[in-house]
C-alpha cells in the first residue's frame, strides 16, 4: 500500500503547487494540436452506430483502452518529463 500512499503524495502535492493544473492544461493543448480528441470522437462514434443498444459504460469499455493507446509517444514522454522535473524539484 505504500505505493498508493505514494501517489496520493505525490498527486497531492502537483495539485497544492498549481503544477497539476498546468501539466494538465499543457496535455490538452497537446492532443487538441495532435487531433486526438477528434480521432477518439470518431473512433466512439463508429462504436456507438455499431451497437445495437449504445449503452455509456460499454462505450467506455471499449474505447478507453484504444484512446489511451493512441495518445502519441512523444506526448506521453513530454508529460512524464514534466512529471520528473517538478518531482525533482521536491525531493532533496
Amino acid at each position: 500500500m505504500a505505493d498508493d500512499e505514494t501517489k496520493a503524495k505525490v498527486h497531492q502535492k502537483l495539485i497544492d503547487s498549481g503544477e497539476y493544473e498546468r501539466i494538465s492544461t499543457h496535455l490538452r493543448q497537446k492532443l487538441v494540436e495532435a487531433g486526438w480528441y477528434q480521432k477518439v470522437n470518431e473512433l466512439a462514434a463508429g462504436n456507438i452506430r455499431s451497437q445495437e443498444s449504445p449503452n455509456f459504460e460499454k462505450l467506455v469499455n471499449e474505447v478507453e483502452p484504444r484512446a489511451l493507446a493512441m495518445i502519441p509517444d512523444e506526448i506521453k514522454i513530454e508529460i512524464l518529463n514534466m512529471i520528473k522535473n517538478f518531482l525533482e524539484t521536491i525531493v532533496e
